[in-house]
């Protein structure tokens, strides 16, 4: 939404599970919540975005001297830092976007520098290219193409943001593409959110199968938060997929309502709709799995925290009664939060391996 509101507060906002297992160092972490405690007037899109130039001074210059894995490396925390400057400063739209751009900027100049490189990829669907990454597990092989994991993000985490798992990936054997559909990251400033970011996984995966790096019979899905309703949306709709995973049960926005207020503005915000009751009636009518749930036949894995704050466990029961045709596995950690934040070092290779596994990947 374009009207500018009052700030969060650093505790609203501060997600330590998540931050550390994305890759945000523990000393960042503590040198933002001494800036809480001690009442600084410094807010925290502010603090974010002095991390990302202390740690893009720190990148150039080692790339320059020649040094490009600590280069990228501290390029990509600088990418980081801007991700996590907006990633819900949905209250002020200018230095929100301002913040997405810079991420993308810094992630672009990083990607190169990674020990398995990241290929910037747009592919182009009807007036708009979808942005993306493609990062193969290592060298050719002499055993043919490899499976490949397709990522996708949720209400603001993006392409970006997946840099960590998709390392998970790739020790494990398998390519990965992660990419920004309607709403999310670099696509936001083209496409709003609607109700076909099948569409443009299907678009994703028409330019992988003719990847001769790329086994076109072993891509799988992976969407985290809102992502664990496209993931599955997108299985329903292609069935190239051969493997599907739902991190965080989001059958549909039937929680809307009850959300936390800034995980809310973000949902309105990503729609484009001023008119609140417009965009909300939108999310409810783009966000449902119900109509094609039974479409979707690739083996399924649901993960979801039982003290999930954004999507109840009745979320868990929609996606046992809808998905009737898949092999659907569903995990719920009783002491887990919102995907399972706060226990990101458990969950996060348990999903790597199950995935490789469907898709058969040499580890």
């Amino acid at each position: 939404m374009s009207t500018r509101t009052a700030p969060l507060s650093f505790e609203a906002i501060l997600n330590r599970g998540r931050m550390l297992s994305d890759g945000i160092p523990f000393a960042d972490i503590r040198a933002a919540e001494a800036v809480a405690a001690d009442g600084s007037d410094v807010d925290w899109f502010d603090l974010w975005m002095a991390r990302a130039d202390f740690y893009e001074d720190l990148g150039t210059a080692a790339i320059e001297a020649g040094h490009g894995i600590s280069g990228g490396k501290w390029l990509w925390n600088a990418s980081l830092s801007a991700h996590y400057a907006q990633f819900m400063w949905f209250h002020d739209p200018a230095r929100r976007e301002a913040g997405q751009r810079r991420k993308v900027l810094l992630f672009d100049r990083a990607a190169p520098h990674f020990s398995r490189p990241g290929e910037r990829i747009e592919i182009p669907l009807g007036d708009v290219a979808i942005p993306g990454y493609l990062r193969l597990p290592g060298p050719a092989r002499d055993d043919g193409p490899v499976p490949c994991c397709v990522l996708i993000g949720g209400l603001e985490s993006t392409k970006e943001e997946s840099h960590l798992f998709e390392n998970l990936c790739l020790t494990r054997g398998m390519a990965t593409f992660a990419f920004d559909g309607p709403g999310q990251g670099e696509l936001f400033f083209d496409v709003k959110l609607g109700p076909d970011f099948e569409r443009y996984t299907s678009a994703v995966v028409d330019h992988l199968v003719d990847r001769d790096e790329i086994d076109a019979d072993r891509i799988g899905v992976l969407g985290r938060s809102l992502g664990g309703h496209y993931a599955p949306r997108s299985a329903a709709a292609d069935h190239r997929f051969a493997a599907c995973c739902a991190w965080g049960a989001c059958f549909d926005l039937s929680d809307l309502d009850s959300m936390p207020p800034h995980t809310r503005r973000g949902f309105l915000y990503v729609t484009g709709i001023e008119d609140e009751n417009r965009a909300a009636l939108h999310l409810r009518d783009s966000i449902d799995l119900a109509p094609v749930a039974e479409r979707i036949s690739c083996p399924t894995l649901l993960l979801h925290g039982a003290h999930d704050a954004i999507f109840g466990m009745e979320q868990v029961e929609k996606y046992r009664g809808g998905l009737v045709n898949a092999d659907l596995e569903v995990q719920v950690e009783e002491d887990g939060d919102h995907c399972c934040h706060n226990m990101g070092h458990l969950v996060r290779p348990r999903m790597a391996d199950w995935m490789a596994d469907r898709l058969e990947a040499a580890r």
